[in-house]
């Protein structure tokens, strides 16, 4: 009997509650908007005219409404009437309307950019909503990142209506700054040249990008073995420490002994050069060759300085009398030539040129270039075996390149463009062989422009500048064209075929007035001194002078097929390729370059 009068009991305290929950919503009252109109705050609410009032439902409206983020506060209560009807008012403190957005703390980043970032979510003439806050927050972060400046979750300190003016939308920004900037392991390399390498300074706003930009200028030198950015000891919150270790590697070279020219025969070498003389960053180098079969000896006097200004211009100069063997192997198809009668040019002249960067990326550049060519060795060629252009040529070279490589010897990631305009004049006192009947003699000019890009992929990510001499697997592709108008001399043409350009056939193989040339590369790392490479070429010169013994030329447009594999080494003197490479007929020939095909 207990029992169940304790069983009644409880069912009558949930009848109760029940019929404090039953009944109908009469009539919805909103109060306390402004700008937030009643037809939107009702549809944010579950609680709707002549639906069942529940309390359960007011809860959920009360916390609906506070999530839309337009309002400081919200109530949502019921008051009963008649008739077992409701009235559920609802009462909101709005965020104040937005009149001014004040941005504080930015630097490198325009206020204009960021009020211009958060337009989307934080407008002048709306509502300030808590819940924008967020993704406003993202796109200053966005925005700092795109323009290359650290973006970590302490950047934005605050953000919100100012307590004194709630109008107005305060913004505050804590810019993270460099502290110190140190390099490891330097022992030749002075500091002065150092300093012009890395460009980031104490007290600057801290941009990976450009440290980055730092650390790759320094592994483009080549006077480093290895280039990493070393975690440093962080002291303060809104400043990090920039610490950079190098492995030096050597820069000078002495040479002295035999080497084979390329006629295959002893040639006699003394070679002094320095690419980082005595710790400045210039280059100097004297080259000394004498080959058994040559007109004489072959002289270069080479110099670099690439901080030629305070602006970082580099000026190269180069003086020289080299003999120059146009066609390796004298027109035979593919084995060596033990003929006595081959020919060579003398070219006798020198370079000057400066280049400049005008952005992190983007540099240009001009030259100039005047030789005069005198050919040798041809008395007792046949006139169909050689071609004679004796004279003087100048050339003015303008040059303008975008690299965007991650590093420029075995780039990983990024691409490369390149546009030359190179007028020229010629005055050619002398022609002979397969030259006979040209109309090149005389004073005449002639304009070459060629075009070239190059891009670099991985699926091993993107190079850590923590190590930025790693090794990936790399698809390489360069795609180049070139085309000449006026009267040019013969050996101011587009050469195609050997080792840099088209393999599997002959060096200079194909010439003309007009040049394609594709590559694709496959680039496997097996260690970090040691790649196999696959490759195709795809390319051609065409429409120039006549075809001379066994070395064909068409007169129209007309491209080759060259593929094969490789193998590259990388040693302190720089990368050596060795490549075996096989021509649209099957014939297969061995190509060895000093440095990367591109």
């Amino acid at each position: 009997m207990i029992r169940r009068t304790g069983i009644s009991a409880a069912f009558w305290a949930l009848a109760v509650v029940a019929s404090a929950q039953s009944g109908v919503v009469k009539e919805i009252v909103i109060r306390g908007n402004q700008k937030v109109s009643k037809e939107a705050i009702v549809a944010a609410m579950r609680t709707k005219v002549g639906q069942a009032y529940l309390q359960e439902n007011l809860d959920r409206d009360q916390k609906n409404l506070l999530d839309l983020g337009f309002f400081q506060a919200a109530s949502v209560r019921g008051t009963p009437l008649e008739g077992n009807q409701w009235q559920v008012t609802v009462e909101v403190a709005e965020w104040p309307e937005i009149k001014e957005i004040r941005v504080v703390g930015n630097t490198v980043v325009k206020t204009d950019d960021i009020v211009k970032a958060i337009h989307d979510y934080i407008t002048p003439g709306t509502v300030f909503n808590e819940k924008s806050v967020r993704p406003a927050a993202d796109a200053i972060q966005a925005l700092y990142t795109k323009k290359g400046y650290y973006a970590g979750p302490g950047l934005i300190t605050d953000f919100g209506p100012m307590r004194e003016s709630p109008n107005t939308i305060n913004i505050e920004i804590d810019e993270v700054r460099v502290g110190t900037v140190s390099v490891q392991g330097v022992k030749t390399t002075r500091s002065s040249v150092m300093r012009r390498l890395i460009k980031t300074r104490t007290g600057d706003v801290f941009s990976p990008t450009k440290w980055t930009n730092d650390l790759r200028r320094l592994i483009n030198t080549q006077w480093f073995e290895s280039v990493k950015w070393v975690d440093a000891d962080q002291q303060e919150p809104d400043r990090v420490n920039l610490v950079a270790n190098v492995k030096e590697t050597r820069t000078g070279q002495f040479n002295i002994g035999l080497q084979l020219d390329p006629q295959n025969s002893l040639a006699g070498i003394l070679r002094l050069s320095d690419t980082n003389f005595r710790g400045t960053g210039q280059t100097v180098g004297f080259n000394f060759t004498q080959a058994t079969r040559a007109s004489g000896p072959s002289v270069d006097f080479d110099y670099v300085n690439p901080f030629f200004d305070h602006k970082d211009t580099t000026l190269r100069a180069s003086l020289y009398s080299r003999v120059v063997f146009r066609f390796t192997n004298a027109f035979t198809s593919s084995s060596p030539s033990n003929s006595d009668d081959d020919y060579n040019e003398r070219r006798t002249g020198g370079t000057v040129g400066f280049s400049r960067l005008i952005n992190d990326t983007v540099s240009a550049g001009f030259s100039g270039r005047f030789e005069d060519v005198k050919t040798n060795n041809i008395t007792s060629n046949g006139a169909d075996r050689f071609i004679q252009q004796d004279g003087q040529v100048g050339v003015i070279s303008l040059g303008i390149q975008d690299n965007r490589r991650d590093r420029d010897i075995d780039a990983t990631h990024g691409d490369w463009k390149r546009i030359d305009i190179e007028p020229g004049y010629s005055n050619i006192t002398r022609v002979g062989g397969a030259a006979t009947g040209t109309n090149v003699l005389g004073n005449n000019t002639f304009l070459r422009t060629s075009l070239e890009y190059r891009a670099y992929m991985t699926d091993q990510g993107r190079l850590d500048p923590h190590n930025m001499d790693a090794t990936k697997r790399v698809l390489a592709l360069r795609v180049r064209y070139g085309a000449i108008s006026g009267v040019v001399p013969f050996f101011e043409q587009f050469f195609v075929g050997g080792s840099d350009t088209l393999r599997g056939y002959a060096q200079d193989r194909f010439w003309g007035r007009n040049q394609f040339l594709s590559t694709a590369e496959l680039r496997f790392p097996l260690q970090k001194s040691f790649s196999v490479i696959g490759f195709v070429d795809y390319g051609g010169a065409w429409g120039g002078y006549n075809s001379v013994n066994d070395f064909i030329q068409s007169p129209n447009f007309k491209l080759h097929l060259g593929y094969g594999g490789g193998l590259s080494f990388r040693t302190p003197l720089g990368p050596i390729r060795v490549d075996l490479g096989f021509d649209e007929n099957g014939h297969s020939r061995t190509h060895f370059l000093i440095g990367t095909s591109f």
